[in-house]
């Protein structure tokens, strides 16, 4: 970690604050549209995860295209992940 500025620690960070909530995307009856069965209610399901495991995912990519070179990209998907993760906690909400 000794190869990243603390700002962009800071940045990549706050998309590990997701998995905090992880449980109650999982385990919470949270769906987003309500009275529709089978493919498309897991459809939705799959759309609601996604709230918490693409901040996630953002985190480590991020954190590798910077100490690849690619600062201005690897900053571009943090704040990425962090606009999917506000909407998560907007769905949450």
């Amino acid at each position: 970690m000794d190869q990243f500025p603390k700002w962009m620690l800071a940045l990549a960070g706050v998309n590990l604050l997701p998995l905090l909530a992880s449980p109650f995307f999982l385990f919470g009856n949270l769906t987003l549209c309500q009275g529709h069965t089978g493919v498309l209610y897991l459809l939705f399901y799959l759309l609601t995860q996604l709230a918490w495991v693409l901040p996630l995912a953002a985190f480590f990519v991020s954190l590798d295209l910077y100490r690849r070179g690619f600062e201005t990209a690897g900053v571009v998907i943090a704040l990425a992940g962090w606009l999917i993760a506000a909407v998560g906690v907007w769905l949450l909400l």
